[in-house]
């Protein structure tokens, strides 16, 4: 359905464009086969640049499902860290050079303004919890950091004043500072053989190999080897066809 949507609307900007412009060049007194071409013209350019446009928006979309994944994968990997892991890994990460961080035992760290608790599990943060943190005595201001919290321990934090952080702040954080990890716990390892599979299938090959097959095409008829180019041609153009649906996303 958003593959319609998409050609649909290239196919609208196209016959839009065209038909304003082929009646502009009329009103212009510019003669109908001349008119003709240039609304072709520029229909096809209106077309491209909108296909354009609507890449470069698909193209964001996917960056965003694609931080969303990467989220969620280093937020498994932190509920799955020891403890001892959680505590060296964020002193690492909330390091800074006018600010050290310091460890006030497992999953506790301090700087020079903030005192940081850290809660990355499978479940979210309740309300026994935070009321556990608020009897440290600190003057600093507490901070905790977390893969998610419940609603009421949310209102509970904001009558404490302690700051909460969530996962999406982390990973920016983390992102930021080209700290994420490169190996990630819980994460599949998918076999070589298996990925270069999923790059040769990949739907987005379709468009080479639609291009190459048209080229083979063209060329086949300035060389002496026309049948070999004309095979050669079909065959890139069926494999685009076959990429095209049955391929990997």
């Amino acid at each position: 359905m958003k593959k319609f949507a998409f050609f649909s609307d290239i196919l609208f900007s196209f016959f839009v464009s065209f038909l304003f412009t082929l009646f502009l060049f009329r009103y212009l007194r510019v003669s109908l086969s001349l008119s003709l071409i240039l609304a072709l013209l520029c229909g096809g350019l209106t077309a491209a640049a909108v296909g354009a446009i609507l890449q470069i928006r698909r193209k964001n979309l996917r960056l965003k499902k694609s931080d969303e994944m990467q989220k969620e994968k280093l937020l498994l990997h932190l509920a799955l860290l020891s403890d001892e892991s959680k505590t060296k890994f964020f002193q690492r990460a909330l390091a800074s050079e006018d600010s050290p961080t310091s460890r006030f035992g497992r999953l506790r760290l301090t700087t020079k303004t903030n005192f940081y608790f850290l809660s990355f599990s499978l479940a979210p943060v309740c309300a026994d919890e935070i009321a556990s943190l608020s009897r440290l005595k600190t003057g600093k201001q507490k901070v905790l950091l977390c893969s998610q919290i419940e609603e009421a321990a949310f209102s509970l934090c904001n009558r404490l004043g302690i700051e909460v952080k969530t996962g999406e702040w982390v990973y920016k954080k983390l992102k930021e500072k080209e700290l994420l990890p490169t190996e990630y716990l819980g994460d599949e390892p998918v076999k070589k053989s298996k990925r270069h599979i999923k790059l040769w299938f990949s739907k987005s090959n379709a468009k080479r190999f639609l291009v190459g097959g048209a080229l083979v095409l063209f060329l086949s008829r300035l060389t002496p080897f026309y049948y070999y180019y004309l095979l050669l041609g079909c065959l890139l153009l069926l494999a685009a066809i076959f990429v095209r649906i049955f391929g990997y996303e």
